[in-house]
């Protein structure tokens, strides 16, 4: 049997709202994938969640 590699590109248009998702989605990740330095880290104090954002338990 042959194998054959298949490549999907998308094609967007640069001025259409699909673009713009494109390009938030792509700097939040290289956000995501960047290390913290030690001052960063040092300064992200852990706090509790606020009331209003917490589901009653009870």
């Amino acid at each position: 049997m042959k194998r054959t590699k298949s490549d999907r590109k998308l094609t967007i248009i640069e001025e259409g709202k699909q673009w713009q998702l494109h390009q938030l989605f792509g700097e939040f990740i290289q956000l995501l994938d960047r290390l913290p330095d030690a001052r960063q880290v040092q300064a992200n104090v852990l706090r509790s969640a606020p009331p209003e954002r917490t589901v009653m338990v009870f």
